[in-house]
């Protein structure tokens, strides 16, 4: 039997009484595990949440593992409106990751979930984000140098526009081009400003949310991520 710290990543019904749960842990990495007889519990207060830290146990030899107890760590973090769904995007995001590659170093980057979680309330949202998606990627062996061309081996040119080339990083492309296809373009000087770790300057931080989203596609696949339609919809009913 182990025993683990662990994060609720995402959990849907299984059979009638039980639930089949994506647990993120630091030793480990991403575990799913059966609980059996939840809803039951459930109904007596004792769900299992997101964003909330549980000491859990569990055994078995395969990759469905089963779950055997579990209590809470302390209080949730709090999220609602757009933290709540930024949340659920950092939950799938992570966990479509981590399914992609089973040989993780997770410790640091358990360290960095909890970060980003207490950040996501009183830090600046986006960077948060882009801050967690930047540690994510390094973990997954899939970081870039962003201040160089793969191509030429030379240094970003601040004032020349680039292309995203997957696994390989930033190539120069024409003005031509970068006026043809701006959404696939990025511009030298933000990309200066994302390997030295400075997202502060706004057109910086919305350039790496575009570059970001690509860089992670071949980790967490091309399939829509359901946390962006949720907070669609919930937007347009808010209007």
């Amino acid at each position: 039997m182990e025993k683990q710290r662990a994060y609720v990543l995402h959990s849907r019904s299984y059979r009638e009484t039980s639930a089949m749960v994506d647990f993120f842990t630091p030793d480990f990495g991403l575990i799913r595990c059966i609980a059996r007889g939840i809803k039951k519990q459930m109904s007596q207060g004792q769900s299992l949440q997101p964003f909330s830290q549980y000491n859990i146990q569990f055994d078995g030899d395969g990759d469905l593992k089963n779950l055997d107890q579990y209590e809470s760590i302390g209080l949730p973090v709090l999220l609602k409106g757009d933290t709540l769904f930024s949340g659920f995007y950092i939950n799938e995001v992570l966990q479509r990751a981590l399914r992609s590659e089973a040989d993780v170093e997770s410790e640091l980057l358990f360290e960095a979930y909890e970060d980003v979680l207490v950040n996501l309330t009183s830090y600046n949202l986006e960077l948060s984000l882009r801050q967690f998606e930047l540690t994510l990627l390094e973990h997954m062996g899939q970081s870039y140098e962003w201040a160089m061309d793969f191509r030429s081996g030379l240094m970003i040119d601040a004032k020349s526009h680039y292309g995203f080339y997957v696994e390989q990083g930033m190539s120069r492309v024409s003005t031509a081009y970068a006026n043809k296809s701006p959404s696939n373009c990025f511009y030298g000087e933000d990309l200066l400003m994302l390997s030295q770790g400075n997202l502060e300057n706004s057109n910086t931080l919305k350039m790496a949310k575009r570059l970001l989203r690509l860089a992670l596609r071949p980790i967490i696949g091309y399939k829509p991520l359901q946390a962006r339609e949720l907070l669609k919809q919930f937007r347009q009913i808010s209007q």
